[in-house]
């Protein structure tokens, strides 16, 4: 809500932040992580390749810098995705106040984006998410900066998004809308002009970085993520997206409604560049992602940011034609909110968690069979058997780089093989071990070695 104490209101939103999320980072690796682990090395060739077949070197910086820090431990790299939250939704309240809103409605802001029930937990407790984090965080404190008319700050911080997530193309062409209309407008004309053309360099630069990296392109990537231009898909993501980004700030509006009583929202003709900038930043961050088959949460971390500004903005305008009770008691419903709510983001973050803990008790089994067969048995053949219809699965926790994961994390060498295996098995050129020294079978959510 739009408070008279930012301080302090702001310190009890972070509470509320990490009672929702510090208990439940960092419980495991899932799936991609392991990959992401294992093909990112602090070098000079960082910007000429692309391990997991996406160009993103800013991804994989963090996670070779992990690695130097942290070793394996999974808690370590949690709570560097929980650091990254805190600090992109700084970036948003940055943003929020860069395009002209209030202190009190810039962090009206930051917590609708923060406190979004869909796409936040799951880029925050799955390691791998951090690359929406890092999209959004670069993308905001850099867009904000280029606002101001630090395009020495803005434009690296630009690229750096570029380098974290391919969603941030759509940067230069929001700046290049924001920049100079109204409030949103920061400096001299050369000035605007100066970043302008600097952000379709930055974007030249980071697409000739991609072309020589061997990453995925539109006609080499996997079927699940080649665009479909047609309007069914467009239709059916709209939808489903209009939801994940919309409804929580949906939420916060109504129920400000309900409990302060406003007048009649008003907006001045001096809003209109903050409305259409939010609204051009939500559908561009969507201009990518609605067109591809797959559905991710994770895609709606970036454009939510421009409905939270414009939520933001719709509060802002009401609290001032708001009595002062009504301001009291929206101040204490917007504080009390993310506590309410905890059971509800708790359910949701199990799923994440319960993969996490999944991947960790078995690569522990895991290790326990390679440790006991020792150096003198290489190549040891465990089977791990799913359980069907089980939430989480084993499929659930590894996917397809079970083998992944065990090279990274087990020590002597094993084979792993789960069974049955993984939808995508036979794409990635898996093919069942000819034997089985080593069974270990899930049932009921427990890990059985079966004799």
């Amino acid at each position: 809500m739009l408070l008279r104490r930012p301080l302090a209101s702001c310190l009890i939103l972070a509470a509320a932040a990490l009672a929702i999320y510090l208990p439940d980072v960092g419980h495991g690796f899932v799936k991609d992580d392991f990959g992401w682990i294992a093909g990112s090395r602090l070098s000079a060739d960082i910007l000429l390749g692309a391990p997991t077949g996406f160009f993103r070197p800013a991804v994989s910086a963090s996670f070779a810098i992990n690695r130097t820090l942290c070793g394996l431990s999974p808690f370590c790299y949690g709570l560097t995705n929980l650091a990254l939250l805190v600090g992109t939704a700084l970036g948003v309240a940055f943003l929020a106040r860069t395009v002209g809103l209030a202190r009190g409605a810039s962090l009206a802001a930051a917590a609708i984006w923060i406190f979004n029930w869909h796409g936040i937990n799951m880029a925050t407790l799955w390691i791998s998410g951090r690359t929406a984090l890092l999209l959004t965080l670069f993308a905001t404190w850099g867009a904000a900066a280029l606002l101001r008319g630090h395009w020495t700050v803005g434009l690296p911080l630009v690229l750096l998004a570029m380098l974290s997530k391919e969603e941030a193309v759509a940067l230069p062409m929001i700046l290049a809308w924001g920049l100079g209309r109204g409030r949103l407008g920061a400096g001299s004309p050369s000035t605007r002009a100066v970043a302008i053309l600097g952000g379709v360099l930055v974007l030249a630069v980071y697409l000739l970085l991609r072309l020589n990296s061997g990453a995925f392109t539109p006609g080499t990537a996997p079927s699940y993520y080649q665009l479909d231009f047609t309007l069914g898909r467009l239709m059916s993501n709209l939808l489903q997206y209009a939801d994940r980004a919309a409804t929580f700030a949906g939420v916060v509006l109504v129920l400000f409604w309900i409990v302060a009583r406003p007048g009649r929202l008003t907006l001045a003709p001096s809003d209109r560049p903050t409305m259409v900038f939010g609204a051009v930043w939500c559908a561009l961050g969507f201009a990518l992602t609605i067109f591809l088959p797959v559905r991710s949460s994770l895609y709606v971390c970036f454009p939510s940011v421009g409905i939270a500004l414009v939520a933001a903005l719709v509060l802002e305008r009401w609290w001032s034609a708001t009595p002062a009770r009504g301001q009291s008691r929206a101040v204490a419903a917007g504080l009390l909110l993310p506590f309410a709510l905890w059971p509800v983001y708790h359910a949701r973050n199990r799923g994440s968690v319960g993969e996490a803990e999944l991947s960790q008790a078995t690569l522990m089994a895991l290790q326990r069979i390679a440790s006991e067969r020792g150096a003198g048995a290489p190549g040891t053949i465990v089977t791990l058997r799913d359980e069907p219809g089980a939430r989480p699965s084993l499929n659930d926790a590894f996917g397809t780089i079970a083998q992944g994961a065990a090279d990274l994390m087990i020590a002597p060498k094993i084979v792993v093989w789960i069974d049955p295996p993984p939808r995508d098995a036979a794409l990635a050129g898996l093919q069942p071990p000819a034997r089985s020294d080593v069974t270990i079978a899930l049932r009921n959510g427990v890990l059985i070695r079966l004799p």
